[in-house]
C-alpha cells in the first residue's frame, strides 16, 4: 500500500467514522451513554470513567437495598436482625463510619477497600476495626461484608452512617450512596418518628424514593400494641409522601430470636466444628488426627440432632412479635419484584444526573467565554462613546490653540505695520523751456516713500523683551499639554479596559473543577486560556493604542517643528518680502509715475505673508478644519478597535462552537436515555 493509500485509508477511519448503533435496553443505552461520556473529545476524568464503570456493574449485579436513618436509630442492630446473627459492630455513638456492602459469599469474611486502590481480606471478628469511627479509619473507603445467607443471593444490604451524624461528611456519603441503591429502608425510633425534624430530613434527601421505600419503625417491645398501632397509623399518614409502607419492630427481639431458625443454628454449629477443627490441625499434637476428627465429628452430628430435635416455639413466638417477618416480606414482595424497573429507573437517573453534571461543565464554559464577549462589547461602546468625547474636546482645544498662533501672528503683524515708516525722495522731471536760451529746465518732484523699519520690530519683539519668544514658548507649553492629555486619556481607556480584563481573568484564571467527575483538562484549559488574556484579547488593542500614541505624537512635533525656532526667521522672511515689493513699486513709480503708485504694505497683506511663512494655511488644516488631525486620529482608533473587537468576538465564537456541539450531544444523549 502507497504512502498516499495509507493516508486516504487513517483519513477515512479518523474523519469519516460513523457513530455506532446502539440497541434501546438498558445495556444498550448504557453503551451508548458510554460511547459519549467517555469520547476522548470530552478529556473524561478518572471519576468520570469510574462513575461510568460502577454503573456498568450495577448493572449486573443484584439488587442494592439501602439501610440508614439517623443517628442512633439501630441500624446495625436491625441488620444483624435481619442476617440472623451479630456482625455489625453496634453501640450508643454513632460507630458506622463507613460504608458496608453486605453481599452473599462462601464464608463469613470482610474485605477492606482503601482509598490508595489497596484491598484487604481479614476474619469477620476483626469488622470494628474497621467500621468504628472511634478507630483510625480515615484511610478507608468501604467494607464488603460477606455471608452464604440465601437471602444475599438476590439482595445486597447497604448499611450507612446516616444522614443526621455529626460528621458532615457521614450525611454526604450516605445520600451518594442512596443515588445508587434500588430500595430503601428507613430506620428510625418509635418514639421519635413523625416528629418534625425528622420530617425535614427526609423531605431534604428521600422526597424522590417512595415507590421502593420501607419505614420501619424500631423499639416497638417499648410500647403497648395499642400504642404502636397509634403510632404506625400517625407515622403512615405523615409520611405517607415518603414511603409505600411502614412497619413496627423490634430488633432487639428479632436478634434474640435468631435462633429460632434452625438453618442458622446448623451453619453456627458447622463453623464452630471447622475452627476447631483448624485450631487442633494447626497444632503439633501428637494425637492421631483420624481419631480425633472422628471424635470432633461425632460432637457435630450429636449437636445437629439436637438443633433438629429442639422446641423452638419460644424463640419462633419472639421471632413473630418483633415483626422481622414482615419486613422481609415487603422486601421479597414489594421491593425484589421491582428490583428491575427501580434499578433500571436508578441508573437512568444517574446516568441523567451525569449528563447533566458534564452539562453544567460546558453551559459555565460557554458563561465564561459569554462574559467575556460582553465585557468586550461594553468595551466598545465605552470606548467608542469616550473616543468621541475626546475627539469633540481636544479638537475645541486643538482650535484655541491654532487661534493663539493667530494670536501671536496679529501681535507681529502690528508690530511690523506700526512700524513701517516714510521716508523724502525727489526726483526730476522736465519743466518749460527757458524764453531767452531755449533750454530745457528740470523740475524738482518730492514725494514719500514707505519702508519697514526691521531692526526697531526685531528689538521689541525678538531682542529687548522677547516678546514673540515668550509667546511661542507658553503656545509650545499649551500644545504639549494637550499632546500629553491626549495620550494618557487613550492610555486611560485601555487601561480601564485592562482592569475589567483582569476582573473577568482573576476568578478564571484559578477556576477549579466544581464536582469530581468533570473534566481535570477542560478545566486546566479554561485556566490556560484566561491566564493568557493579554495574548487573546489585550494585545491588538494595546499596540493600537501605542500606534496611536507614537502617531499622534508625530503629528504634534510637526506641528512644533512648523514654528519652534522659526518665528524668527518667519517674520523676517516677512519683512524681507514686503520690503522688496516696496522697493519694486518705487522703481516702476519712478519710471512711469503716471502708470504706477508706490506701495505700502496694508495689515492684512501683512497677516497674510506672515500666513504663508508661518505655514498657517497647512497648519489649519490640520488645527483648525472641520476634521482635526486629532479627530481623524479617534475616527481611525474607533474603527480600529471595532476591527479589534470583531476578530475577538469571532476567535470567542470560534472557541463556543466546540462546547456547544458537545453540550448538544450531551443533551440528545440525555434525552435518549428516556
Amino acid at each position: 500500500m502507497s504512502l498516499l493509500d495509507r493516508f486516504i485509508c487513517a483519513y477515512k477511519k479518523e474523519y469519516l467514522k460513523q457513530a455506532p448503533l446502539f440497541d434501546k435496553t438498558l445495556e444498550g443505552l448504557l453503551k451508548q451513554f458510554k460511547h459519549v461520556l467517555l469520547d476522548d473529545k470530552l478529556s473524561p476524568s478518572i471519576p468520570l470513567r469510574q462513575a461510568v464503570s460502577n454503573l456498568e456493574a450495577r448493572l449486573k449485579e443484584p439488587m442494592k437495598v439501602a439501610v440508614t436513618g439517623q443517628f442512633s436509630s439501630g441500624k446495625s442492630t436491625f441488620l444483624n436482625a435481619l442476617l440472623a446473627k451479630n456482625i455489625l459492630p453496634t453501640g450508643i455513638t454513632p460507630v458506622t463510619s463507613k460504608v458496608n456492602y453486605i453481599r452473599y459469599g462462601d464464608e463469613l469474611k470482610i474485605r477492606v477497600k482503601y482509598k490508595d486502590g489497596r484491598d484487604e481480606y481479614h476474619d469477620i471478628d476483626a469488622i470494628s476495626k474497621f467500621t468504628d469511627q472511634r478507630e483510625n479509619v480515615e484511610d478507608i473507603d468501604y467494607l464488603t461484608l460477606y455471608s452464604p445467607l440465601n437471602l444475599l443471593r438476590d439482595i445486597v444490604f447497604v448499611d450507612t452512617p446516616g444522614l443526621n451524624s455529626q460528621a458532615a461528611s457521614d450525611t454526604q456519603t450516605t445520600v451518594k450512596v442512596l443515588k445508587e441503591v434500588d430500595g430503601i429502608i428507613w430506620l428510625t425510633l418509635i418514639d421519635n418518628a413523625g416528629k418534625m425534624s425528622e420530617t425535614r430530613i427526609l423531605r431534604k434527601y428521600l422526597n424522590e424514593y417512595k415507590n421502593k421505600s420501607l419505614c420501619v419503625l424500631n423499639q416497638k417491645d417499648k410500647f403497648t400494641e395499642d400504642e404502636v398501632e397509634e403510632t404506625l397509623r400517625y407515622v403512615k399518614e405523615t409520611f405517607k409522601e415518603f414511603f409505600s409502607e411502614v412497619i413496627a419492630i423490634s430488633a432487639k427481639q428479632a436478634l434474640k430470636s435468631r435462633s429460632s431458625d434452625k438453618e442458622v443454628l446448623m451453619y453456627e454449629a458447622l463453623e464452630e466444628f471447622l475452627d476447631s477443627l483448624h485450631v487442633k490441625l494447626k497444632e503439633d499434637i501428637q494425637n492421631d488426627n483420624k481419631f480425633y476428627i472422628e471424635e470432633e465429628y461425632k460432637k457435630y452430628r450429636n449437636r445437629i440432632d439436637n438443633i433438629l430435635n429442639m422446641d423452638l416455639s419460644q424463640n419462633l413466638k419472639l421471632a413473630k412479635e418483633s415483626n422481622i417477618a414482615k419486613v422481609l416480606e415487603f422486601i421479597k414482595l414489594d421491593i425484589q419484584p421491582q428490583a428491575a424497573s427501580s434499578k433500571e429507573y436508578s441508573i437512568k437517573k444517574e446516568m441523567k444526573n451525569i449528563c447533566d453534571i458534564i452539562s453544567s461543565q460546558y453551559r459555565l464554559f460557554l458563561d465564561i467565554y459569554n462574559e467575556l464577549i460582553e465585557r468586550i462589547e461594553e468595551f466598545d461602546k465605552v470606548s467608542t462613546t469616550e473616543f468621541l468625547r475626546l475627539k469633540d474636546e481636544f479638537s475645541k482645544e486643538l482650535k484655541e490653540s491654532y487661534q493663539n498662533i493667530e494670536n501671536i501672528i496679529d501681535t507681529i503683524a502690528n508690530e511690523i505695520y506700526n512700524n513701517i515708516k516714510t521716508v523724502k525722495k525727489s526726483r526730476y522731471v522736465i519743466g518749460k523751456k527757458g524764453i531767452i536760451r531755449k533750454t530745457i529746465l528740470y523740475k524738482k518732484v518730492d514725494y514719500e516713500v514707505s519702508y519697514i523699519d526691521s531692526d526697531n520690530i526685531h528689538k521689541k519683539l525678538f531682542w529687548d523683551d522677547d516678546l514673540i519668544g515668550k509667546m511661542f514658548k507658553k503656545y509650545n507649553r499649551e500644545l504639549k499639554d494637550i499632546e500629553f492629555r491626549v495620550n494618557e486619556k487613550n492610555k486611560r481607556v485601555y487601561e480601564n479596559f485592562e482592569k475589567e480584563m483582569n476582573k473577568w481573568q482573576n476568578p478564571y484564571s484559578i477556576i477549579r473543577k466544581k464536582d469530581e467527575i468533570h473534566s481535570d483538562i477542560e478545566f486546566a484549559n479554561i485556566r490556560k486560556f484566561a491566564a493568557r488574556v493579554y495574548e487573546h484579547i489585550l494585545k491588538p488593542y494595546h499596540d493600537e493604542i501605542l500606534n496611536s500614541y507614537a502617531l499622534i505624537s508625530s503629528e504634534f512635533n510637526m506641528i512644533l517643528g512648523a514654528v519652534k525656532f522659526n518665528y524668527e526667521n518667519a517674520t523676517e522672511v516677512c519683512i524681507s518680502f514686503l520690503n522688496d515689493k516696496i522697493k519694486e513699486s518705487i522703481e516702476l513709480y519712478e519710471s512711469n509715475p503716471a502708470k504706477f503708485t508706490l506701495y505700502t504694505p496694508p495689515l492684512q497683506e501683512i497677516k497674510e505673508r506672515l500666513y504663508v511663512a508661518f505655514h498657517m494655511y497647512e497648519l489649519d488644516n490640520l488645527m483648525n478644519a472641520n476634521r482635526t488631525f486629532l479627530s481623524k486620529d479617534y475616527e481611525r482608533l474607533i474603527h480600529n478597535f471595532q476591527n479589534i473587537r470583531d476578530l475577538k468576538i469571532s476567535f470567542i465564537e470560534n472557541r463556543k462552537i466546540r462546547h456547544e456541539k458537545i453540550l448538544q450531544t450531551l443533551i440528545s444523549c440525555k434525552k435518549s436515555i428516556g
